[in-house]
């Protein structure tokens, strides 16, 4: 089995994002990772974790850089006070018009504003993307999989890697996996997926794996349940990242779904 971190909605704030984050760190997850919206952005949500915390790494997935330029993250980063020695930085294209092209050009101005050995992720589905992330990136970032699907990203991801001269696994696969335990969890994972059918690359992606949305991720009645059914993600990725969707959007629900799923 290998690395699992733990995510969640950083629209819940940076209060929670602090009562949780040590919890995290003690439960001994891999990371900590939260995601960037326009009403809610990640990286000071990492920062407060950060505070808090004395080893785990925080990773925001993912920034999009049609929204932000890297200049304006790096920006960030320093507004927040972020320490990049435990911190991954996701760039995905959001909606770009070239969308490889995009990306490609925001991890290379990132990687030069920000400091040397800064860690970046690149957000994929598609094989074109896939291929990139195994050129230019340090961790590629899946959402919405399932393993199979996983593996299929894994062997684009190796692709690229192979194109740019890199030796075999130099980019850690990690992926989020939404998980819900409870007795609504197949309605809390069904909600969260229908929202992501209305993006044409997600619908895309639904159509390709030929799956119904709601049956990707985990829906579980019991910790135990949902542990055997994260395990074929385990099998397939680097890292599993669990991504809380919690019953109430509150610091104790979120942490009743990370000891549900603890390492």
């Amino acid at each position: 089995m290998t690395a699992v971190g733990f995510a969640f909605d950083a629209a819940l704030g940076p209060g929670v994002s602090s009562a949780v984050a040590a919890e995290v760190e003690r439960l001994d997850y891999a990371s900590l990772w939260t995601n960037d919206t326009p009403n809610a952005p990640g990286l000071p949500i990492l920062a407060a974790a950060q505070r808090v915390t004395a080893r785990i790494p925080v990773g925001v997935g993912v920034i999009p850089c049609d929204r932000r330029s890297a200049r304006d993250v790096a920006a960030g980063v320093t507004n927040a006070g972020l320490d990049l020695r435990r911190a991954v930085i996701g760039i995905g294209a959001g909606r770009a018009e070239r969308p490889a092209a995009a990306v490609r050009e925001a991890v290379d101005e990132l990687r030069r504003v920000l400091r040397p050995g800064a860690v970046v992720a690149v957000a994929a589905m598609g094989p074109r993307m896939c291929r990139l992330a195994g050129e230019i990136a340090d961790v590629v970032l899946l959402n919405w999989m399932t393993p199979e699907r996983i593996r299929w990203a894994r062997e684009r991801v190796r692709e690229g890697e192979r194109r740019a001269g890199r030796d075999a696994g130099s980019v850690v696969v990690a992926s989020y996996v939404r998980v819900a335990v409870g007795r609504d969890a197949r309605e809390r994972l069904a909600h969260a997926a229908e929202r992501y059918t209305r993006f044409p690359a997600y619908a895309r992606s639904f159509a390709a794996m030929r799956v119904a949305p709601e049956t990707v991720g985990v829906a579980a009645v019991s910790e135990e349940e949902a542990r055997a059914a994260l395990a074929p993600y385990r099998e397939a990725l680097d890292e599993t990242i669990v991504r809380a969707l919690p019953t109430f959007p509150t610091a104790e629900s979120v942490l009743e779904l990370a000891r549900a799923t603890r390492p």
